[in-house]
């Protein structure tokens, strides 16, 4: 893996890790089996259909896509400010810590798959039980509730909090997927208390196939909600009806546990927290000031747009883990995508404006990204045009320096590639959490800190075309705001 990443609590306990974790990207194949045996089984013409049996991987995917859903959602209403509830922004070790946001989402379908097999009365499900929903509310209220409270207080107890769930708390500033992002231990504690609707559904004959894919897809919801960062439920709700304050959190209720810690402790319902008095006392505040937060206005804007079709996924509003690191080439599993990859294209085709997919901040100037939503296919050669039979004729260890916005193609293993004109950005600049393009992290294209290094000087002059600022006092301006340059590769390829 190339990159590592902070998987595991200050002082991890047993169960820490997943099961799959030696397999890495390769995990899914544990479910090749089960998928395999599930189709087989509806191959045979003398069994009956198990329509619960059937939408079990395809709501796996749904729960997958729901999710993804969240975290752009997310991404491009806190680039924009809107209602957002913290300024803090998060860095790459946080995504390198939720990029297995996934394993939870296996991991029921396994043990939904084993239910659907051996539980009795877990197969063969009706299509719509209203008793069954009915139950499935109440003990959720009732004993989910409670019983979770109560767990997530013992959790921040030191013991269990330096070995499970310090693991969660590493992330202050909160992504939808945060919400997911505990050890194993945890996870099979959680499936416990989640389970008793279910199982007790099952047990008295009263679940059904809508109750539980509901129940399952609110708890995704409500999760996805909570870790957010921007408020979005809004205040004439509450007025309107005044006892839902007590049995729905809000987006800045939960940011104020990431926040203090020993506070706000509820799932989903702050009628517990009211109880046992750990409701933070500023939460109706920051809910208001949340709200009443209104869209920034950048310093600097930066203007990209899409260069293949698979790179609407290297947008940080779209795959985070993929935006992460250096953009690569399409790979076999991007190929998988081509219906959503095909169904983007139309979209951006419809929808010509811009929006916003990245805000920064370095000391008090404010830069946002923004992507032109059209394509541009083309090819730039380096310099005065370096073509592949040019750079096959070059010596060994020759280093081609491109001038151009995109680099050249890597042909030669004995030669060395510098990256486009770009630069490392200094520790001040926050919020940085996606690669631009092909730049490694935390390195910027230089036409994006000319924009920036403009901002800090106060220049009010614009360079266009071959009309340019004196070279020496950009330079030193650029190096003295703490922008530095990249080293130069003295390494072969194996």
């Amino acid at each position: 893996m190339p990159y590592s990443y902070l998987s595991m609590a200050s002082k991890p306990g047993i169960l820490t890790d997943w099961p799959w974790k030696p397999l890495g990207s390769f995990k899914y194949i544990l479910l090749v089996p089960l998928i395999t045996e599930h189709i087989y089984s509806f191959m045979e013409k003398d069994e009956d259909i198990d329509v619960s049996k059937l939408v079990l991987f395809p709501f796996m995917l749904w729960r997958m896509l729901h999710n993804q859903l969240w975290i752009s959602l997310s991404r491009y209403l806190t680039a924009k400010g809107t209602n957002k509830i913290v300024d803090k922004g998060i860095e790459f070790d946080q995504v390198d810590r939720e990029r297995d946001w996934d394993d939870q989402i296996m991991f029921n379908a396994i043990l939904f798959y084993w239910g659907n097999k051996y539980v009795p009365g877990g197969s063969h499900l009706p299509f719509w039980r209203l008793d069954g929903v009915i139950i499935t509310m109440l003990l959720h209220a009732g004993p989910v509730e409670f019983l979770y409270y109560w767990l997530h207080r013992a959790l921040h107890h030191h013991y269990l909090y330096s070995r499970y769930h310090s693991h969660h708390h590493s992330s202050i500033v909160t992504e939808p997927i945060t919400s997911v992002i505990h050890p194993f231990a945890e996870h099979i504690a959680y499936f416990l208390l989640f389970a008793i609707p279910i199982l007790t559904t099952v047990l008295t004959g009263t679940v059904s196939i809508v109750a539980l894919a509901a129940y399952i897809t609110y708890l995704d919801f409500m999760n996805n909600m909570g870790h957010c960062n921007f408020e979005l439920i809004p205040s004439w709700l509450f007025t309107l009806i005044p006892p839902l304050k007590y049995i729905i959190y809000t987006p800045s209720f939960h940011s104020l546990h990431h926040v203090q810690f020993r506070t706000n402790y509820s799932l989903f319902m702050p009628f517990y927290d009211y109880i046992y008095g750990t409701m933070d006392k500023s939460s109706d505040t920051l809910y208001e000031k949340s709200l009443r937060r209104k869209e920034e206005s950048p310093h600097v804007v930066h203007l990209t747009h899409l260069t293949t079709p698979e790179s609407i996924y290297h947008l940080r509003l779209g795959f985070a883990s993929f935006a992460s690191k250096p953009y690569t080439p399409s790979t076999w599993h991007m190929w998988l995508l081509w219906p959503v990859t095909l169904c983007s294209m139309m979209l951006t085709w419809i929808y010509c404006f811009t929006f916003v997919v990245e805000s920064n901040r370095f000391h008090n100037i404010r830069l946002q990204t923004w992507t032109i939503p059209k394509y541009n296919i083309q090819t730039w050669l380096v310099g005065d045009g370096l073509s592949e039979v040019e750079q096959k004729k070059a010596s060994k260890g020759t280093l081609f320096i491109p001038f151009s916005q995109f680099p050249p193609k890597k042909l030669r293993t004995d030669c060395f590639y510098h990256t486009t004109p770009a630069m490392q950005t200094p520790l001040a600049f926050e919020n940085v959490d996606s690669c631009e393009n092909w730049l490694p992290r935390r390195v910027m294209s230089v036409w994006r800190i000319a924009g920036l290094v403009h901002a800090l000087e106060g220049w009010e002059e614009h360079e266009c075309g071959y009309t340019t600022s004196n070279i020496e006092k950009v330079w030193e301006a650029t190096v003295k705001h703490g922008f530095q340059p990249l080293r130069v590769p003295t390494h072969l390829k194996s």
